[in-house]
């Protein structure tokens, strides 16, 4: 009765002795092999029946009689122990047996030492398990990829933030540009007015004085003396060259207001036709007002160059750039941009003398939010910005330097795009 119940135990029995010869299996073992081994297993070699699997079976049996101490391998270890086939409970679908096994010494009525494997059908749990492995790195992914999402959702919202605050900022500009514009008016006006008055009002004191001086001698030395305790020769070398001086200072204003007015407000949105050396040059203006350090250039071949883009987004871009560069310079050095046409694309070359970029930190200047100026001086969006405005040219932006020695920023974009042309329709 106790044999019957181990041959048909639902767990596999294989009994083997110190010469690795089988002496027993149950009905678990024999359902699966082939029949030619069922009725003379006895005896026989376990290198004969399972010759792919007696390296691994040897060396875990041989460690069992050393050291009479079971020893245990789990699926998760090795899988497929022996080549059985495992059928599901309800759909009857067949796959690799997923298998634990244990080894136990044993010792048989005469005395002889034998082991005994047992080998338990782990099919399920481990299929349950694999699936729930698969399904928890499945979750884990799309968490990442919500997580990358959320982050490139962000990064599109402050972007969208900065872009509307240079659009707001250019509109505000502009009209401060037009207000400013009126007071240089009434300025210029009075200041040509008083150059005027200045010329009339020293030709009455001269010939005042002449004539004083050639009277008596009383009003002659009275006149000299007002004369000079007015410091009136200075007055008189002096008056014209300051209201000159004025003149032209105020000129300068009106240049600046003028160009910061073109440069910020487009006369018409969406993509047009943008004359970029003139652009490049307003821009140069504007910088070099605030940042006078630098020695500024401008060079374009051919003069003039038209391209079909998005002013504003060119603009934004070319002004991070070339802030960027400007900033970098301390004491003294140069920022040039120079612009060349070629038959289908424009390149533009940002280049500066400044300080330069690790090679570290050149790897991430077009992150969003990556910024090596200290807290409250940037956000770290004006690289970031002027990449997606590039790249929505179709265009490409990188970057090259020399810490120490100055940084170059290239810019390639289409000169004249069809699949812009229509996007702008």
């Amino acid at each position: 009765m106790f044999s019957q119940l181990v041959e048909k135990l639902p767990v596999g029995i294989c009994v083997v002795n110190q010469d690795y010869e089988i002496q027993f299996l149950n009905d678990f073992f024999l359902d699966r092999m082939s029949s030619h081994w069922r009725a003379k297993y006895k005896g026989n070699q376990l290198a004969d029946i399972f010759p792919e699997q007696v390296k691994f079976l040897k060396r875990r049996i041989k460690s069992v009689f050393v050291l009479q101490h079971p020893s245990f391998s789990y699926w998760e270890q090795r899988p497929h122990v022996f080549p059985f086939k495992s059928s599901r409970p309800i759909t009857g679908e067949e796959m690799q047996m997923f298998q634990n096994m244990e080894i136990v010494p044993l010792t048989a009525s005469d005395g002889e030492r034998l082991a005994c494997l047992i080998l338990q059908d782990v099919t399920a749990q481990a299929s349950y398990f694999i699936a729930q492995q698969d399904f928890s790195s499945a979750l884990k992914r799309e968490h990442e990829e919500q997580l990358a999402l959320i982050k490139k959702l962000d990064t599109a919202q402050s972007q969208l933030i900065q872009a509307e605050k240079m659009a707001s900022t250019g509109q505000l500009a502009a009209g401060i540009a037009h207000e400013i514009n009126n007071p240089i008016g009434f300025v210029s006006a009075n200041l040509d007015t008083l150059k005027q008055y200045s010329f009339h009002l020293i030709q009455l004191c001269d010939a005042l004085a002449d004539k004083l001086q050639t009277g008596s001698g009383e009003l002659a030395d009275f006149a000299n003396e007002t004369l000079n305790s007015f410091h009136y020769e200075l007055l008189k070398e002096d008056m014209a060259p300051l209201v000159d001086e004025s003149t032209e200072g105020l000129s300068r204003v009106r240049d600046i207001v003028e160009n910061l007015k073109q440069f910020a407000l487009e006369k018409s949105g969406g993509w047009q036709l943008v004359n970029i050396h003139e652009t490049a040059e307003q821009l140069i203006q504007l910088i070099s007002a605030q940042y006078k350090t630098p020695v500024y250039k401008v060079q374009c071949e051919p003069e003039n160059l038209q391209i079909f883009c998005d002013p504003g987004g060119m603009k934004q871009a070319l002004t991070n750039i070339v802030m960027n560069a400007a900033q970098s310079i301390d004491t003294k050095g140069f920022v040039k941009i120079d612009i060349k046409a070629g038959a289908q694309w424009v390149k533009i070359k940002i280049i500066d003398s400044g300080s330069g970029i690790s090679q570290d930190n050149l790897k991430k200047v077009f992150d969003p939010f990556f910024t090596t100026k200290p807290e409250g001086m940037g956000q770290g969006l004006g690289l970031s910005v002027a990449y997606t405005a590039i790249e929505r040219h179709k265009g490409k932006i990188s970057a090259s330097s020399n810490p120490g020695r100055g940084t170059v920023f290239e810019i390639i974009v289409p000169l004249h795009a069809a699949e812009q042309q229509s996007a702008a329709c």
